[in-house]
């Protein structure tokens, strides 16, 4: 599907970084896979048990910044869990033309160009070696330096407040719709998001978002 946003009218433009500009298979696969097995044969357990039990420790955290927290998770585990990340930091790419995509808001002086994540500052670190995708943005935002998740009014609160911003002329594109939605009850109307996040999964249901499975299909 073409985004219906009107570019012309766009100053600020905010984007999420993990399923979003990157293939989130690198997470999924770390989190469901690596991650159960690797602690599994730590405490003796076989994988699906790991699973089953990694699975609602994640459920209760899910949409929290403790969900996030590489540091909340190392200490939970018993491990750290970004050494274990490094393992499979191989998996860590662009999304079809996310790059491409990049390169052009840049050579627009018109657009702002800003990050806002979820992830943990170590773990964007390690995404920035991976893929030099730090040069693309006036700002790199972590919701673990705001303090709330993107899923709280909070974080957005204190975002307007540290890269002021004006909602009309704000884009927010990011492929997990309760961010969306959050964004949308603070005011940011022009809204899209990711059909395909993990590009080993099936598409997402975008619900009432539109959504786009490459970065090709945007015109601006």
């Amino acid at each position: 599907m073409k985004d219906n946003i009107n570019w012309k009218s766009i100053k600020t433009v905010l984007l999420d970084m993990d399923g979003t500009l990157l293939d989130l298979h690198f997470d999924n696969y770390f989190w469901q896979e690596y991650l159960p097995e690797h602690w599994g044969k730590m405490n003796d357990m076989d994988a699906e048990t790991a699973k089953a039990q990694l699975k609602d420790w994640y459920s209760k955290e899910a949409g929290t910044l403790s969900w996030y927290c590489l540091d909340f998770w190392t200490d939970r585990l018993k491990f750290d869990v970004l050494a274990l990340k490094a393992d499979v930091e191989h998996l860590i790419k662009y999304r079809p033309y996310a790059k491409s995509f990049l390169e052009k808001l840049n050579r627009n002086a018109a657009y702002s160009i800003i990050m806002v994540t979820n992830a943990h500052e170590n773990l964007i670190k390690m995404k920035v070696e991976k893929t030099g995708i730090d040069v693309f943005f006036k700002r790199i935002i972590s919701s673990h330096t705001i303090g709330h998740a993107k899923e709280e009014q909070a974080f957005w609160e204190k975002l307007k407040i540290e890269s002021p911003f004006d909602l009309n002329e704000t884009l927010l594109i990011d492929d997990n719709l309760t961010v969306l939605r959050a964004a949308r009850k603070f005011g940011i109307n022009n809204l899209l998001t990711i059909s395909k996040p993990d590009s080993q999964n099936e598409e997402q249901d975008p619900e009432e978002f539109d959504a786009i499975d490459s970065f090709e299909k945007i015109i601006f």
